[in-house]
């Protein structure tokens, strides 16, 4: 069967064999912002489909700012709901990272008391006015390498995120580094789902598994209806030990 070590080579010769080069294209991400999450909602309407259920607004808001709230305030209860977190303030007070939001806004409106975006297209999005007027701060670096200090972050969230950057195993385990003791990762990644420009890595459930094997799991659950084209939604609630 093998130890630890031997399973953790097998789950890295797996992510070598079912990827494509580097990590997502950052043209081709930018112009699904640009062509067509931004203007599905300055059409008037929500991108989300259960946006409104998810923050009890009983209207899409009547201006493009308002539904850009509405959609920053639908992703955190989103990822709270996902993560089976009841408690609505769970972000509050704490410092909290989210790698990959795009501008979806999750940073802007889960009320930490520190809040920041890690997004390698933060420049790109600002400069099309894509990001939220708020607190958080957002940082045009990549996962791989974050600039906090170990044991600084109270929350890391990889929503749809883990399979779009450079080097997966790396930013997990950045994750874990800047994570306080019983600090809380939040990740959903859809496993079993084909490469493709945007998204060249493809997991297993096992190789998440392995990845995250210094974290103390909380949860884990499968959603049959993944980000993508194909594949599952995997989320994994951990902590570090």
């Amino acid at each position: 069967m093998g130890g630890p070590l031997d399973k953790a080579r097998r789950a890295a010769g797996r992510l070598r064999r079912e990827r494509l080069p580097g990590g997502g294209d950052p043209d081709v991400e930018l112009r699904w912002w640009l062509d067509v999450w931004e203007p599905h909602l300055r059409s008037g309407k929500l991108f989300s489909p259960n946006g409104l259920e998810l923050i009890g607004d009983e209207d899409v808001a009547d201006s493009y700012e308002g539904r850009r709230w509405q959609e920053a305030r639908a992703q955190v209860r989103r990822v709270l709901a996902e993560a089976e977190i009841d408690d609505p303030a769970f972000f509050s007070g704490k410092v909290v990272v989210d790698i990959g939001p795009g501008p979806v806004g999750l940073p802007d409106a889960c009320g930490a008391r520190v809040s920041l975006g890690i997004e390698p297209l933060a420049r790109d999005l600002d400069r099309h006015g894509l990001l939220l007027s708020s607190d958080a701060l957002y940082l045009p670096v990549g996962a791989e390498v974050l600039p906090l200090l170990d044991g600084s972050v109270d929350v890391v969230v990889a929503r749809n995120s883990l399979d779009h950057v450079t080097d997966p195993p790396a930013v997990l385990r950045e994750a874990e580094r800047v994570l306080a003791p019983g600090g809380t990762l939040i990740l959903n990644v859809d496993v079993d789902h084909t490469p493709n420009p945007a998204e060249p890595h493809a997991f297993s459930v096992e190789d998440i598994r392995t990845l995250l094997r210094s974290l103390r799991p909380v949860r884990e659950r499968i959603e049959d209806v993944p980000h993508g084209h194909d594949g599952r939604q995997l989320i994994v609630v951990a902590e570090k030990r």
